[in-house]
């Protein structure tokens, strides 16, 4: 899947649809597709297309970046079980200090998520 596939897919998803997580029993809302605003230590990211969930454990929205998404998308559904990573999102994500993305460590099982969703939704 290219960058334009996913942001495609992503639009076809209804704002408020619920996306189940990783764990029994966790989900998402889908709030849709945003432009990051670059507030805080990130000002490079400003204007970068964000994917916004809310969940119910949390008052802040959850922002996530289409990188790594996008890596995780193109992944075997076998490497987005709990527990386990695709080794291209480990060699590009986690090796060394990585600061390129937001919380991409706190983040990581609410990508894997919509990863496994979108793998659904376009029947990867």
């Amino acid at each position: 899947m290219t960058k334009q596939q996913l942001i495609k897919s992503l639009n076809q998803i209804s704002i408020g649809k619920t996306i189940p997580g990783t764990i029994a029993g966790k989900s998402y809302k889908f709030k849709g597709v945003q432009e990051y605003s670059g507030k805080g230590r990130y000002p490079n990211l400003k204007g970068k297309n964000v994917i916004i969930l809310q969940s119910v454990e949390r008052k802040r929205s959850i922002i996530l970046f289409l990188a790594p998404l996008l890596t995780l998308v193109n992944s075997a559904s076998k490497d987005l079980t709990y527990g386990n990573f695709p080794v291209a999102y480990l060699e590009k994500f986690r090796r060394g200090d990585y600061k390129g993305i937001p919380n991409i460590y706190e983040y990581e099982s609410h990508y894997k998520s919509l990863a496994r969703y979108i793998q659904r939704l376009t029947n990867r």
